[in-house]
């Protein structure tokens, strides 16, 4: 049987004919893109209990959310071995989150906004910008289709001590002749802080966030379309202790309060013929942030240590896409576009007279030609970026090629390069002051930009044995990374409490590895997928400086074997059972012990010392039921229960009190936790 006869048989079970605009910006069947492109839909968020982005990106192949932080429960994602600053987070294809907005972005975006998140691993196209290295993740916004409205509960109780509560709420009215829609859409979380060691400071935060939003369009003629989206974020949290007293009252405290606009507006003309396509399209956003980090022992004056930020990005631009029936040899898609992306972020802390300026600007262009015919996809692409921290534009040449030489069998091959320049204010740059601690990061005279060089080779088979239906990817990439950047510690002043740091360029960097996927769908009421990577991830040369003197090729919180599970049966058509697995193998993270007071001056402070930790294994498996009740043929009430992490699989060994490590965290998220939700549409 053909392949799309099998995915009919089903009613495509296992989600081989999902529509996806990732690739090339213009819908295509997921087994048709150039470039294997990974989907997690409302109904998979939904069915592994996520709240946010993150807990959803954990059931995606190659990906994996790390906690780095346990004060303050920063999360990053990390695609095939790579860290957040090689990865695009996108929103509705646009490019709009800064560099700041990533430290909390996983958290900070609710599944209650999302319609569908597309995973595209590895740089691919070159539509997308110039760290797209490790990958693309695009979260693609709730749209209005029809009438309707829903209102939620998920209620978690953590570890058996701390309450989550998380509620939301959906509707949307679209017009009968579907010329004009709405979709309006709310989030609010209320988590208390959580204490698993019992030493009065907690591993996960207090937590305090609201969401509200909406995506509209209005056809503004029979062949244009205009499309708006808002959304405004408002999101408080705090780690440490004495949480019922204010911040600087405590003796540790980390977190920030922020207020985030984000707004896009795209206009879309289609004439009648199909053939040609043009938006035009611009995105803000706006972070306001008011952070706290300090430290205070019983006696001492309260603490100072506010800092205040102000980030501003812009990006605003226009494509344009022309079908041809036959470009030389084979139908093709030529698109072509230009985007100017504009950052600009002013941070300063009270503690010190310093503060940080950093404005950039991006001017882009890029060319790409899809040919496509039943057997093959050649995707040639070329990007120029001209940044403004890099003295010449930079161009990435991108290629993807796919050949399809029966029904059930998909082979894939692409190569991408790209770059990441040398900005002062990036990720690793954690809000600027932990601990108490003023914290600095200025770039060494001679910095490089990175440059980036990437390959894929995968294999999709499809396959269907009786009621069997199955799909097998087997997915091979290398990555290398020139100039890689890294830290290395100038100053450390335990009585002043300052430490200054420089980025400079390593020898490089190398990751490698193989993603296996498999889904299976035995019966049309059961679907399971399987998805694990094994990876090799090392500096080169002599690799980086991890204390004075003494050097490590590999990288840090890069296991070299991580995989997860969902399964979802329907025994009857109201009920829902769901088990969901992740695997994390051991890693490498550091763990700094506090230091004593060292003379000022000294490069490194008193007798602290960092020592190397290879960490134990972790496989976090959790248990949903759901039970939908109708009311009518249109209204429904949904009742979940279920526990996540069932065998406690959580880190036994934090760092405890006023002087932790707060960065010395690692493996799942949360301990045994167990939650109900009830769940009303209309």
């Amino acid at each position: 049987m053909p392949l799309v006869a099998a995915a009919q048989s089903h009613g495509d079970t296992i989600r081989l004919r999902q529509v996806v605009v990732t690739a090339t910006q213009h819908a295509t069947p997921r087994n048709e893109a150039p470039t294997a492109v990974g989907v997690i839909d409302g109904g998979q968020m939904e069915a592994v209990n996520a709240v946010n982005l993150g807990q959803a990106l954990n059931f995606s192949t190659g990906l994996r959310v790390e906690n780095t932080c346990q004060n303050c429960g920063a999360n990053e994602v990390r695609i095939n071995g790579l860290g957040q600053a090689y990865s695009q987070i996108l929103i509705d294809s646009r490019p709009v989150n800064s560099a700041l907005a990533g430290v909390y972005l996983l958290d900070q975006l609710p599944t209650a906004l999302i319609d569908r998140v597309e995973v595209l691993r590895g740089g691919g196209s070159a539509l997308y910008g110039s760290n797209a290295i490790a990958g693309v993740v695009n979260v693609i916004t709730r749209e209005p289709r029809s009438n309707g409205a829903s209102v939620g509960n998920t209620t978690h109780l953590i570890g058996g001590k701390a309450w989550d509560f998380s509620n939301s709420f959906n509707a949307s009215v679209v017009s009968d002749d579907h010329s004009a829609g709405i979709a309006v859409f709310g989030h609010n979380r209320s988590r208390q802080p959580y204490d698993h060691n019992g030493d009065g400071y907690s591993e996960v935060g207090q937590l305090k966030a609201r969401m509200v939003g909406f995506r509209g369009y209005l056809r503004t003629s029979v062949f244009s379309k205009l499309n708006l989206e808002y959304h405004n974020i408002h999101d408080f949290r705090r780690g440490g202790d004495r949480f019922d007293l204010p911040s600087p009252m405590a003796h540790i405290s980390e977190g920030g309060e922020h207020d985030i606009h984000s707004a896009s507006l795209k206009w879309d003309w289609l004439p009648a013929s199909g053939m040609r396509h043009a938006s035009l399209f611009a995105s803000l956003q706006h972070v306001d942030r008011q952070s706290y980090y300090g430290e205070r022992e019983d006696g001492e004056p309260i603490g100072t240590a506010y800092g205040y930020t102000q980030d501003l990005t812009l990006n605003y631009g226009a494509i344009y896409s022309r079908h041809f029936d036959t470009l030389w040899f084979m139908p093709a898609e030529f698109t072509a576009g230009v985007e100017h992306t504009l950052g600009r972020l002013h941070d300063h802390t009270l503690d010190s007279p310093d503060t940080l300026h950093q404005n950039i600007g991006i001017l882009s262009a890029y060319l790409q030609n899809e040919w496509k015919d039943s057997r093959w996809n050649i995707l040639i692409g070329v990007r120029v970026d001209k940044h403004t921290m890099v003295a010449s534009p930079v161009v990435s040449p991108r290629l993807n090629l796919r050949y399809a030489p029966t029904d059930h069998l998909a082979l894939r091959a692409g190569y991408a390069s790209g770059f990441r320049a040398p900005q002062v204010y990036d990720e690793d740059l954690h809000v600027g002051a932990v601990g108490g601690e003023l914290y600095k990061i200025t770039n060494a005279a001679d910095l490089r930009m990175e440059r980036s060089h990437s390959l894929t080779g995968s294999a999709d088979y499809c396959f269907h044995i009786g009621s069997l239906e199955a799909d097998l990817l087997v997915e091979g990439f290398y990555t290398r990374i020139n100039d890689a950047f890294v830290n290395e510690l100038l100053f450390d002043d335990t009585t002043s409490g300052f430490m200054h740091y420089e980025r400079r360029n390593a020898d490089g960097a190398e990751v490698m590895g193989v993603n296996v996927e498999m889904t299976l769908s035995p019966i049309e009421t059961m679907r399971l997928q399987l998805g694990g990577t094994w990876q090799h991830s090392r500096y080169t040369g002599e690799g980086k400086e991890w204390e004075e003197g003494q050097y490590e090729r590999r990288m840090e919180r890069t296991p070299d074997l991580y995989a997860y599970l969902t399964g979802v049966y329907t025994p009857v058509k109201r009920l829902q059972l769901t088990t969901t697995g992740t695997f994390t193998g051991p890693m490498l993270v550091y763990h700094h012990e506090a230091a004593e007071e060292a003379p000022a001056g000294a490069k490194h402070g008193g007798e602290g010392h960092v020592h190397r930790v290879v960490t134990d294994s972790f496989f976090d498996l959790s248990l949903k039921a759901a039970y939908s009740i109708p009311f009518g043929e249109s209204t429904s009430l949904e009742l979940s229960v279920g526990v996540q992490n069932i065998f406690n699989s959580y880190q036994r060994d934090h760092d405890s009190g006023p002087e932790r490590d707060a960065a010395y965290i690692y493996g799942p998220s949360l301990p045994r936790t167990l939650f109900f939700g009830a769940k009303l549409e209309i």
